[in-house]
């Protein structure tokens, strides 16, 4: 008896401590539209709370290391996706894939589609990590053009 409750303690104190979480097609998707809603909006700032600066884990990652820095690319972003913006699209599919960016601590990769015409779609992505209970990007985010014979998730 006095084993399985040493044991029950021991899994119960390390649980907040692993870090195995799964990202799955809804919280992808939700963290996606926030981004898009953010693009939309230009409220840069929320937008950059998607990125844990200052923070030590990844003092030697690629990543953005200033605001200054996604706020730039915040800005690409909307100048690559403006016809989207314009027209007030939704996002018509996304991809989530497990990948690591090499020399990073990521685990998915999640891309946003806009379809902008007869198979043609424009998107974007980010490289995401679940630290500290939360979902944080990753590096910079990336812009992607895909033409309809490409393989799609709905």
């Amino acid at each position: 008896m006095k084993k399985m409750v040493f044991t029950t303690l021991i899994i119960v104190l390390f649980l907040p401590f692993v870090q195995g979480q799964n990202m799955n097609n809804q919280e992808a998707r939700q963290l996606l539209d926030k981004a898009w809603n953010y693009l939309k909006t230009s409220d840069s700032a929320s937008f950059c709370s998607f990125w844990m600066l200052n923070d030590s884990i990844s003092k030697q990652q690629r990543r953005p290391h200033s605001k200054k820095e996604i706020i730039g690319d915040f800005n690409m972003m909307r100048v690559f996706l403006d016809t989207a913006i314009n027209k007030n699209l939704k996002i018509d599919f996304i991809n989530i894939s497990e990948e690591n960016l090499e020399g990073t601590d990521t685990k998915y990769w999640i891309q946003a589609w806009f379809k902008y015409g007869k198979g043609n779609y424009k998107g974007f992505g980010f490289y995401v990590a679940y630290l500290k209970n939360k979902w944080v990007v990753r590096d910079c985010p990336s812009t992607s053009t895909m033409q309809s014979s490409q393989t799609r998730k709905k």
